[in-house]
């Protein structure tokens, strides 16, 4: 149903990149824009943090305090430029701050206490989130991407649950912060991201990640006019990652081109109220910026409004009131929503319900009197017959 708007221009072929797996996805629609082993396993590394930073925001209040384990700050460090002490607290937007810019393996550690009373109850949170995602061939174990030979993800899972962070400011802006200062139920510390992605202009949010075993991993999202997109490299090393995600993001926003995904001119839909068709139309056409050539795989629903009946007679339907809307549905995901208008006035009559006595004049009175006198007749007749039936009983001494 998609109509090209702009004339499709060539894009490059496919870039060689260093990193062994990568992925880039328009973030709205999930369409994959470039694809190198997008479905192969590997390791998260720090990446997993996103994640960890959703499940924050989603079961805690700004206000809440988040308090370092012995356990918490048993694992392995990450950052020296802050050292938390057991019992210290902070609140979750200083644990979310944390979590991104020093990448804190204990702080990430406390967020799962916290939320779920213990990593592995939290690692069962994080797999179900990850689901719920479209992130289906993942498995969590750690809140912070430590090593586990069990913790693993794709490139495309890791795309799906970055392109979640775009519904959280707060965790957006955590990811693209790089120097502030927190403050701790302890000490108050500046604390800054050494992370090389903040240059980059198209840049709204980056988590990299680093273990022997991932070696160099990066998600990160770009916005290019009305298009953005979430690129994920693994198994890279650094600065070659960089460059990697500056060819992926070079290659990716030139496929997007302008489509028209719902024609006003063709759209036509018909619904009954009361047992009256009514003809609709569209309220607008729709266009959606689109990976080129997908526009014609975007579905259209549409969702009838109920009205009550005392409304509809008294009011009836006017020519441009709202009576529905068409949702354009992609990959599952909800990408845009037009309204359904009518194309003309419309009047209900109301029935008139006769009384019992109006349908009584309706007939002729020998006929009420007939029946009257056939019920009569049938009343006696029944209590003669019970009286006849008393009267035969035979009493015996």
């Amino acid at each position: 149903m998609g109509l090209l708007l702009m004339t499709s221009t060539a894009y490059a072929s496919q870039p060689t990149i260093t990193g062994q797996y990568a992925v880039s996805i328009d973030a709205k629609t999930g369409d994959i824009l470039f694809d190198k082993n997008a479905h192969q396993r590997a390791f998260p590394a720090s990446m997993t943090k996103v994640l960890t930073g959703i499940l924050l925001l989603e079961h805690t209040k700004p206000g809440d305090r988040i308090a370092f384990s012995p356990k918490a700050l048993a694992e392995e460090k990450s950052n020296y430029q802050i050292e938390f002490q057991p019992g210290e607290t902070v609140d979750r937007d200083t644990a979310l701050m944390i979590l991104m810019v020093l990448s804190a393996n204990d702080m990430s550690y406390a967020i799962a206490e916290h939320v779920s009373g213990s990593v592995e109850a939290f690692a069962q949170l994080m797999n179900e989130k990850a689901q719920e995602l479209g992130a289906k061939e993942s498995h969590f174990v750690t809140p912070n991407g430590l090593h586990d030979p069990n913790h693993y993800t794709t490139p495309y899972d890791m795309a799906m649950i970055g392109r979640e962070a775009l519904r959280y400011p707060e965790l957006l802006h955590a990811m693209r912060t790089q120097r502030t200062t927190v403050t701790t139920s302890n000490q108050t510390v500046s604390i800054f991201n050494k992370a090389k992605f903040f240059s980059d202009s198209q840049c709204v949010g980056a988590k990299t990640g680093f273990t022997d075993q991932a070696r160099n991993t990066l998600v990160k999202i770009d916005r290019q006019g009305e298009n953005e997109i979430v690129n994920v490299v693994m198994a890279s090393h650094n600065p070659a990652i960089y460059e990697d995600m500056r060819l992926i993001a070079n290659y990716a926003f030139p496929q997007f081109a302008k489509q028209s995904v719902l024609d006003q001119q063709t759209w036509t839909q018909q619904v009954s109220y009361l047992d009256k068709p009514v003809s609709l139309e569209l309220k607008q056409g729709y266009e959606l910026s689109l990976k080129q050539g997908e526009g014609k795989n975007v579905e259209a629903v549409f969702q009838p409004f109920e009205f009550n009946a005392d409304k509809l007679y008294k009011e009836g339907i006017h020519k441009g009131e709202v009576l529905g809307q068409v949702e354009l549905r992609k990959n599952g995901q909800t990408v845009g929503k037009v309204e359904a208008v009518s194309k003309e006035d419309v009047a209900f009559e109301k029935p008139i319900i006769k009384t019992v006595a109006e349908k009584t004049e309706a007939h002729p009175i020998w006929v009420v009197f007939v029946g009257a006198g056939i019920l009569l007749l049938t009343f006696v007749a029944i209590v003669a017959i019970r009286g006849r039936k008393r009267r035969v009983v035979v009493y015996r001494r």
